[in-house]
């Protein structure tokens, strides 16, 4: 009797129970955590249904394996303030007990909580004894927040403000202390006595000096400038920058770019470290500030958030000559940074190795501190440019919960290294739908640890070496990293990619690559060398279907390990990869988008719950999803809005010498070469000539 005994014992600790399903609602998408117990030998599988409003459930995307008692998985295609359903099903061969769990969510809204208090005005040229009525403002903010409860909205009349506010108290739920510009009010970090040509004294060699204490940002007319650790560095300009300063914690040093003086210019040297600090501080609004100029210490940022400060939103603000905009640390949970600008203009084109071994330059609109431990962090709508990395969003302190972190809708462009990056340790991420323009990289899994991660829906142009002196591979995903820890699993669906730059690749996974699994589909890749090159040192799981592989290069299309492979068929043949994909022009615009006739129509396959509401008779591979219905447009031309890439797609009118020729380039194998810019019937000439300028391939 011991025998059957024993072996109904393992039977037990083998099978699946469901105890607990944790749902949390962004604002397009949504994640959700399941708890099991048992299931000792890992086997258990969970598959995720969704209804919206009161339809029926639907199949949607399967969930990941976190750890052993956990699965995390993520519904897309929501809008926001909607009410939605999800239900888990467990399976286990061993056996389930309680296999289905069940929770209702609704998506969240993008307008922000609203003051429904007093309103304290503070002017540069008001009275801090005054009562803050908007006849008698307050001088300084710090003022106003000292005296500001739970619904008083701080209004910042225009004028500059030159101070660092720490906030003393929180606001409450749907009452939070608001902090709204009006007109144009500016929170500036440098110092107003050396803004003027008079506080410069020359000193010869095109170099000129003033008074100050430790900094480590200047700038001049906003250009930021490089910073030397040495005179002789900056006397040589060693590392061949247009201009430099040097500082010794008592004068600063300045050599203006192109030798100039300070006449005429002005000159910004930083003497605060950040403009808004929150610690244990919730349910916070900014709105409608300028930040500027922060950056008197080496860890310096327009506004903290850290540290059990919850609920606290960044809306329509702009941070120029700011990098970081925004520092994250600790537990933060409910972030929400929508419809920003952030810009640090002359960063990129500092030399890659040098910004790499200064440090502290890499930070971007938002730094995520490696000890974060938050959930819920959204980035959305938000344009990030001239900046070196462009959105971190990940810690990297070991994790027992979800991140849920959303990043939508937002445009990055003059980016000179990696767009997004989600290097570090982080559970649930979901980066939809946003544009990438005039970057090394698109997005960053280096690694991705835990997972998963999705990358869907992206459309990213002009991959290129932005930063002086470099020759690095361009890459939409980049995943090639000296850890020893490996992403978690990464979804790749939907994007659409392309480099013009010489000797580059369509897409690339170099050595020292490392994932739990790997999985692309219905994604277009376009290079100028392969569309496809494969070289890694492992062999981790990897799966690829329905990707279009474009090049300029006739005499190459894909590398994989120590094969090359001049056709899809033979691709396919020598490794069970590639169904469905397809090699040649997929006949699209500046922008990426599919034009009339396109043979990348109707050529993706489904995934339930990622492209569930295609139209036509299958999903669009890439970026954009054709809607047949609706007329031509013109292209939109280079410096289209991220907004574009939000819809499901607008179709451009095909070249003046295509009709739809449904049978073009669809044969596996060749590149389809060719880069001339041919006029788009109805586009204008400027956005022709845009197109030659930028030397935008017609897939020809």
């Amino acid at each position: 009797m011991m025998l059957p005994l024993l072996i109904s014992a393992i039977l037990a600790q083998d099978a699946a129970t469901g105890l607990v399903l944790v749902l949390h609602a962004g604002f397009g998408t949504a994640g959700l955590e399941v708890t099991i117990s048992g299931d000792e030998n890992g086997d258990a599988t969970a598959s995720l249904e969704v209804a919206v409003e009161d339809g029926a459930y639907a199949p949607a995307h399967r969930l990941s394996r976190v750890a052993p008692d956990r699965l995390a998985g993520s519904v897309f295609g929501l809008e926001p303030e909607q009410d939605f359903s999800v239900r888990v099903t467990l399976a286990d061969p061993d056996g389930v007990t309680d296999e289905t769990l069940s929770a209702r969510g609704r998506t969240r809204s993008k307008t922000p909580p609203a003051a429904d208090g007093r309103s304290i005005h503070v002017s540069p040229d008001g009275d801090d004894g005054d009562t803050g009525e908007r006849e008698a403002p307050l001088a300084t903010i710090a003022e106003a927040a000292r005296r500001a409860e739970a619904g008083d909205e701080v209004v910042l009349l225009p004028g500059v403000y030159h101070e660092a506010v720490h906030l003393p108290r929180s606001g409450e739920p749907g009452r939070p202390i608001v902090f709204r510009g009006e007109g144009e009010a500016v929170l500036d970090g440098s110092a107003p006595e050396l803004l003027g040509p008079a506080a410069w004294r020359d000193d010869g060699e095109g170099i000129y000096s003033a008074p100050s204490g430790p900094t480590y940002r200047v700038s001049v007319d906003g250009r930021r400038l490089w910073r030397y650790p040495t005179m002789a560095g900056l006397r040589a300009l060693a590392e061949g920058t247009d201009g430099g300063f040097h500082v010794d914690g008592e004068r600063v040093w300045v050599r203006l770019p192109g030798d100039g003086s300070p006449e005429g210019h002005r000159i910004q040297v930083s003497d605060l470290a950040r403009g808004f600090w929150l610690q244990g501080v919730s349910h916070v609004v900014f709105r409608d500030l300028t930040f500027s100029h922060f950056g008197s210490a080496e860890f310096s940022e327009g506004v903290m958030v850290r540290d059990g400060s919850h609920h606290v939103w960044v809306v329509g603000c702009t941070f120029e000559s700011q990098q970081p905009g925004i520092w994250v640390k600790g537990e933060v949970d409910g972030l929400t940074v929508i419809g920003n600008e952030f810009s640090d203009v002359g960063l990129p084109e500092f030399p890659w190795d040098a910004v790499k071994d200064q440090g502290g330059l890499e930070s971007g609109a938002v730094i995520v501190d490696s000890h974060f431990d938050g959930v819920g962090f959204s980035f959305l709508d938000n344009t990030v440019r001239d900046s070196f990395d462009g959105l971190d969003v990940c810690g990297d302190d070991p994790l027992d919960h979800t991140n849920e972190v959303e990043v939508s809708g937002n445009r990055f462009f003059h980016i000179g290294d990696d767009a997004i990056s989600t290097d570090g340790v982080c559970s649930n991420l979901r980066i939809v739908h946003n544009r990438i323009d005039d970057a090394l990289v698109g997005v960053s899994v280096a690694p991705a640890v835990v997972g998963p991660t999705y990358v869907v829906g992206n459309v990213m142009t002009d991959l290129k070496n932005v930063a002086s002196g470099t020759v690095w591979l361009t890459r939409p995903v980049k995943f090639n990293v000296g850890d020893d820890r490996p992403s978690g699993e990464v979804f790749v669906y939907h994007n659409s990619a392309q480099t013009l730059e010489p000797e580059q690749e369509g897409f690339a996974v170099t050595d020292h690559s490392r994932w739990e699994r790997v999985v692309l589909a219905n994604n277009l890749w376009s290079g100028t060398e392969y569309a496809f090159f494969y070289q890694n040192m492992g062999d981790e799981p990897f799966e690829q279907d329905h990707d279009w592989l474009h090049t300029t290069d006739p005499e190459r299309l894909v590398a994989f390990q120590a094969g090359r492979y001049p056709t899809v068929a033979e691709y396919q043949a020598a490794t069970g990869l590639c169904a469905g994909c397809v090699a040649g022009d997929p006949r699209v615009d500046a922008e990426l988008r599919l034009l009339v006739g396109s043979p990348a129509i109707d050529a993706g396959r489904v995934i339930p719950g990622i492209n569930d509401g295609f139209h036509g008779a299958a999903p669009d591979i890439g970026g954009w999803e054709r809607r047949a219905a609706e007329p031509p447009e013109p292209d939109a031309g280079p410096d289209v809005g991220a907004d574009a890439a939000l819809d499901e797609g607008v179709d451009a009118a095909p070249p003046s010498d295509a009709g739809a020729r449904p049978d073009q380039a669809v044969e596996p194998g060749g590149g389809g070469g060719g880069c001339d810019c041919r006029q788009v019937p109805g586009a204008s000439a400027l956005l022709w000539l845009l197109c030659v300028a930028r030397r935008r391939p017609r897939w020809s």
